[in-house]
């Protein structure tokens, strides 16, 4: 899986400090590798985002804190837009690879997602499903 970043987000901080807006849209395509077509993301602006909460642990907010940041607002909508939560999971950490985040940095946010991402994921249930999924979406 390759995923690419069609754009830079532009990112406004809201007043709490810990959650932000996208000023404009975020474009993003994901590659499957296997031959079938891509799948082509617009996450609109006004978008509301806490990038990749990490824990407020002096250690693991030193190492991990501020990478990351266009992998976290992908993953943040996949949850928010229901995709399959494993699929979400996997996709943060193909398009941290591709942000250039090291392979033990990355191993241990995509860890944190995986252990602490489900209550999370369950909250947006209730929502009902957004617009209709990419004819050719596959989550295998």
């Amino acid at each position: 899986m390759n995923v690419v970043f069609i754009n830079e987000p532009r990112l406004q901080i809201l007043g709490n400090g810990s959650e932000w807006l996208l000023a404009e849209d975020f474009h993003v395509r994901i590659e499957s590798g296997d031959g079938d077509e891509p799948i082509a993301f617009t996450i609109p602006a006004g978008f509301s985002t806490d990038l990749a909460s990490v824990p407020r642990l002096p250690v693991a907010h030193m190492l991990f804190a501020g990478r990351a940041r266009r992998s976290a607002i992908l993953h943040d909508w996949l949850y928010v837009s229901r995709y399959p939560r494993k699929w979400a999971d996997d996709v943060f950490r193909a398009a941290m690879r591709n942000e250039d985040v090291g392979a033990l940095a990355r191993w241990f946010m995509w860890a944190g997602v995986r252990i602490g991402g489900g209550p999370i994921y369950a909250a947006h249930d209730a929502k009902p499903d957004p617009e209709p999924r990419p004819e050719h979406y596959n989550p295998q």
